[in-house]
């Protein structure tokens, strides 16, 4: 009769950590949903001075929404061994803080009325995606 409980159990254990694990990919989601769209907004009004100052709101939000993603794991972690997590995690944080980085350079030309200059930036991002997006990102 008890052994009947230990499959009920291990089950049960496991489920919090799956949950948890469900958790943060639905906050890092959540965080690079509102990089994507706040990136295609950008990108269609970087070049317009008439939109400097929603830019410049546009910037902000996207760079807390980096910083937010720092707190989260990309669900490619789980299949990273133990030994290599904690430069994988390393790296996927500091990718974070180039994104950041090109994003204050972005706002910084804005800020100076350069607005092809912001508009040329935008590949800088686009390509710090392409290539956090073939190392992190979980097919």
């Amino acid at each position: 009769m008890k052994c009947s409980f230990i499959p009920l159990l291990i089950a049960l254990s496991i489920i919090p950590l799956s949950l948890r694990a469900e958790e943060d990919d639905s906050q890092l989601e959540q965080q690079m949903k509102i990089l994507a769209r706040g990136m295609r907004q950008l990108t269609q009004q970087v070049a317009n001075p008439t939109q400097s100052q929603s830019s410049i709101s546009l910037l902000e939000s996207l760079k807390k929404a980096t910083v937010d993603s720092k707190a989260y794991e990309p669900r490619k972690t789980r299949e990273i061994s133990a030994e290599k997590k904690a430069a994988f995690l390393a790296d996927y944080r500091t990718d974070l803080d180039e994104l950041k980085d090109s994003l204050n350079q972005i706002e910084d030309a804005v800020k100076a009325g350069k607005f092809d200059q912001a508009s040329s930036l935008i590949s800088t991002v686009n390509a710090i995606k392409k290539d956090g997006h073939g190392k992190f990102k979980q097919d």
